[in-house]
């Protein structure tokens, strides 16, 4: 058991660090940086090519990339995104940074290194020294990590309680119009605080490491669970975060030893799966239980996006002035579609599979349209409804011999009680907290669901057949695809009309303000509800159509959630309240990949 409470306290102190930058960035400025993870994976491939690439000290290599490069990428991030953010709505907030945390890391393959790193050159020695203290066998890095964790606590409350920094970031977070009267210069403490943030970011890389190597996945894996660190910290103490993080660590260390085996094993069923996603799913299952535990944290969210309203004043102005603009706004889509029905007559197969992959990504789109551009809340797990689906739909039409369509159909509504389930924070929670529970939400499907041998196959996946009955064939290539445009269409339709009816109109008022919106009688139980069921029934319509024309279901790689959380930015870009943007959004999503390649 001792070594697992030593490898625990090892993993939890990485954890720590970048928890606590996290938690210093957001409460002077508001912006939750889902980049970390990215951060931290590039500061460490500078790091590994100043030390093995030219060949320097390791030390002097750790003092350039962490205390040289680290605090002066802070800087430039605030200075040419973050300050332009403070009075920015949730989601522009979120997608920022999700854009960040999308483009670093390929932006450090182009700039250093375009393959896999397999050495783990760390602060330590290559070969760790091993010492025993008070009986117990530990390792030079592990000591470097525990003792590195403990050093920036104590240094990062010191500062934060005894300096005039730390008492002007306090002033900011809590009143940044006064600390402004008063003379505090809230810009330049935000640009320390990013800087201080992106540091941290860095020595958690750099720790992580030796223990990790320099896969790229492995800077995610720490990234989501710091998420969990800073739920705890309640987004903003350092200590709470601290000791929260600390716990996830130890609890997922413990989590691999044989008495946390065995008490699993009491636990839930004996079949493997379960027991082995348990561990990677804890920072997930501590992050929503403190959540839904916490109270009072709906008033700490972000505030409400009053454009959205002068955008429904705008609208509804025009349709009253003029009887075209409907026509109008339906413009764009109309010739998309348009060009959609015709790009297969020039088109080679490879393009056109790549078209019509982004028409079923079109369809899982939609669902953001309903509960994040009409209902105002930000969900990250509209991927995983997809995926769900698609098991689903695999699994009834090559297992039970259901025809593929109805099979679809069925998986989508089978996916609704999920989306139901994932609601149930958004009863309490808004904004940027809604935002986090679903993703944990979506994780632990990930993790547990679909790892089960009959949804992951062994890594191989699930045949899915193409739809065929009789004489009506969609088995090629091009008679699926206008079966997707076809769906698409009649879905968008369908979205387009839930805009103006009564139900739209609750979720244009719940968007614009929710204590309002309940004076006004309207029930925000169901309208949240409804927002969330139809959302998930769209995204597994095209979650179902996704892997129907791929004829493959592997819903652990193509509907993995941190891939529905790129998705969102990609959708928030183009349009989230828009039909038309859904569409390229979707389109977009599979054809630059290629392009770009």
């Amino acid at each position: 058991m001792t070594p697992f409470v030593i490898g625990g306290l090892v993993l939890g102190g990485i954890y720590a660090i970048s928890t606590l930058g996290l938690v210093l960035t957001y409460t002077s400025s508001r912006v939750f940086n889902f980049a970390q993870g990215a951060i931290s994976f590039l500061l460490a491939i500078v790091f590994h090519e100043l030390a093995v690439g030219w060949g320097w000290n390791t030390a002097l290599a750790a003092v350039v990339a962490v205390g040289v490069a680290g605090p002066l990428l802070g800087l430039f991030l605030w200075w040419a995104l973050f300050r332009h953010l403070a009075a920015a709505p949730a989601s522009v907030r979120l997608v920022s940074t999700v854009g960040l945390w999308v483009a670093l890391p390929a932006l450090t393959r182009i700039l250093f290194v375009d393959e896999e790193i397999f050495d783990r050159t760390g602060l330590g020695p290559d070969i760790p020294t091993n010492y025993e203290i008070l009986g117990v066998a530990v390792n030079s890095n592990q000591i470097i990590v525990v003792v590195a964790a403990a050093l920036v606590a104590v240094v990062m409350t010191l500062v934060l309680r005894l300096t005039p920094f730390g008492l002007a970031v306090r002033a900011s977070v809590d009143s940044p119009r006064m600390a402004g009267v008063v003379g505090v210069n809230t810009a330049a403490v935000t640009a320390g605080a990013w800087m201080i943030g992106t540091t941290l970011a860095g020595i958690a890389g750099l720790l992580l490491v030796p223990l990790r190597g320099y896969t790229e996945l492995q800077f995610t894996s720490l990234m989501v669970a710091s998420f969990a660190g800073v739920v705890i910290a309640r987004m903003h103490s350092l200590v709470l975060g601290f000791l929260g993080s600390m716990l996830i660590g130890l609890l997922q260390s413990l989590a691999q030893s044989s008495q946390g085996e065995d008490l699993l094993k009491l636990l839930l069923p004996d079949d493997g799966v379960l027991i082995r996603g348990v561990q990677p799913s804890i920072p997930f299952i501590l992050m929503i239980v403190f959540l839904l535990a916490y109270r009072g944290l709906g008033s700490e969210s972000f505030a409400v996006d009053t454009r959205s309203l002068a955008d429904d004043h705008l609208l509804a102005a025009e349709a009253g002035a003029d009887g075209r603009s409907r026509l109008r706004r339906m413009l764009p889509a109309l010739v998309l579609v348009g060009i959609v029905l015709l790009l297969p007559v020039g088109l080679s197969p490879l393009w056109e599979a790549l078209v019509a992959k982004g028409l079923a990504l079109a369809v899982i789109f939609l669902s953001y349209v309903v509960v994040t551009g009409e209902g105002g809340m930000i969900s990250l797990c509209q991927v995983t409804f997809g995926g769900i689906a698609g098991a689903i739909t695999a699994d009834l039409a090559q297992n039970q011999g259901m025809p593929t369509l109805l099979a679809v159909l069925l998986a989508a509504v089978v996916g609704v009680p999920f989306g139901l389930l994932a609601a149930l924070p958004s009863l309490r929670l808004g904004g940027l907290y809604l935002a986090l529970a679903t993703l944990g939400f979506g994780e632990l499907v990930v993790n547990t669901y679909f790892q089960l041998p009959s949804v992951n196959n062994d890594g191989s996946g699930v045949r899915v057949p193409r739809p065929r009955r009789g004489e009506l064939s969609f088995a090629g290539d091009t008679a699926f695809y206008y079966l997707l445009v076809g769906v698409f269409v009649v879905v968008a339709l369908v979205v387009a009309n839930l805009k103006r009816s009564t139900t739209g109109l609750e979720l244009a008022a719940m968007r614009s303000s929710e204590p309002a919106t309940g004076t006004l009688g309207i029930s925000l139980l169901r309208t949240k509800l409804i927002a969330f069921g139809v959302s998930a029934f769209l995204a597994g319509l095209g979650g179902g159509l996704y892997v129907t024309y791929t004829k493959l279901s592997q819903p652990a790689i193509s509907f993995y959630t941190i891939i529905g959380v790129g998705w969102r930015a990609v959708v928030v870009t183009w349009g989230v309240r828009s039909v038309a943007g859904a569409l390229l959004a979707g389109l977009t999503s599979a054809l630059f990949p290629q392009l770009f390649a």
